[in-house]
């Protein structure tokens, strides 16, 4: 395959590839937590802002690329959105006037940031400005964008690292398998929670209370690891490496682990085990064994502080009859393994 430096490029304008399509979410207190992307000028996280249930604004068609027209260091920055979303209106649906691949978007994407020092909150991307945007392309023989080596070249990059990922997963993982991807044959004993793990409760922190900053807040939600809200406040619930688990809310007895250090409200347990430092791999196991309990708890019968103290799990025992903190490592261990050499491989099958 050539290489980007074989080619010759050319500066082609923007608005003869793409349609501009400004958002239009402009009232940030009145959304609702659902399901659709909220697109932001974010600097990160594909733009992504939150998740959003579905108001009286249209929706944007996924395959496009969206263009921040300002923010906080994000201003200039482009990224390929894969599914429909909610727009905000500070950034601009680029919609392609021709047809293009999904791995073309992303080398035009990249094309678009790199220019993105041009701009700031001194000097946002407007119609005006946007209308003379020119970004540089590898030509084609017919003068026209080379589509093909684009999507090409995006390609082989992904597998590339796809294949680099697989190689770290075995490097990671390899040595601290132990075959424990099969449930062997292995002792299993009942255990009061409270018997081996510390319960602790969360602090209330209302809304008005709460101060912007880095620091996760944890919620009662079922979804993405809990996490409500990023705060400055600080509280008697600041803990980190744990397991959170709700026994209020939207996500009964659902759990997630906090590597980082974060604050709990009073509808979520701060669960460490006792005889154990904890880890990644051990809290996940906790988790599911809690959440096998789950369907017990309903509206009429809450999984009050008290039942979460009582309430029995089934863990594997060692032949002390201690839980067997090195199998559940080794067990989870392997199914991330597992799980993520899947993804990698279909992805490369895919290419």
């Amino acid at each position: 395959m050539k290489q980007i430096k074989d080619f010759e490029w050319k500066a082609f304008l923007l608005s003869d590839l793409f349609y501009f399509d400004k958002g239009n979410q402009n009232n940030m207190g009145a959304l609702q937590d659902g399901d659709i992307p909220l697109v932001s000028a974010k600097k990160c996280d594909n733009g992504y802002k939150a998740f959003i249930s579905k108001n009286e604004k249209r929706l944007y068609k996924g395959h496009c690329i969206t263009l921040n027209n300002d923010g906080d260091g994000g201003a200039g920055l482009a990224y390929y959105q894969p599914s429909q979303m909610a727009l905000d209106s500070h950034v601009t649906a680029l919609i392609p006037k021709v047809p293009m691949s999904k791995h073309t978007m992303l080398f035009i994407a990249r094309s678009i940031s790199k220019q993105r020092s041009l701009f700031g909150h001194g000097r946002s991307i407007n119609s005006a400005r946007l209308r003379i945007f020119r970004l540089m392309l590898p030509l084609a023989e017919d003068n026209q964008p080379n589509y093909k080596f684009m999507e090409t070249y995006m390609k082989t990059v992904e597998k590339r690292l796809l294949a680099q990922y697989k190689a770290y997963l075995t490097h990671i993982h390899g040595s601290n398998l132990n075959g424990g991807g099969k449930m062997r044959q292995t002792n299993w004993k009942a255990f009061s929670l409270n018997e081996i793990c510390m319960i602790n409760s969360g602090v209330r922190l209302v809304s008005r209370q709460m101060r912007d900053g880095k620091r996760p807040f944890i919620g009662a939600a079922d979804s993405n690891n809990g996490v409500t809200n990023f705060v400055s406040n600080t509280n008697a619930s600041l803990d980190s490496n744990l397991l959170g688990v709700n026994y209020n809310g939207n996500g009964v007895a659902i759990g997630f682990y906090h590597p980082y250090e974060a604050i709990f409200t009073d509808d979520v347990k701060r669960i460490k085990f006792k005889q154990h430092t904890g880890n990644k791999y051990v809290y996940l196991f906790l988790k599911a064994a809690i959440l096998k309990q789950k369907s017990k708890y309903q509206y009429g019968y809450k999984f009050s502080g008290e039942r979460m103290n009582r309430q029995k799990i089934v863990l594997p025992a060692t032949t002390e009859g201690t839980p067997d903190f090195q199998y559940m490592e080794n067990y989870m261990q392997y199914r991330e393994y597992e799980i993520l050499q899947k993804y990698t491989t279909e992805r490369l099958d895919n290419l």
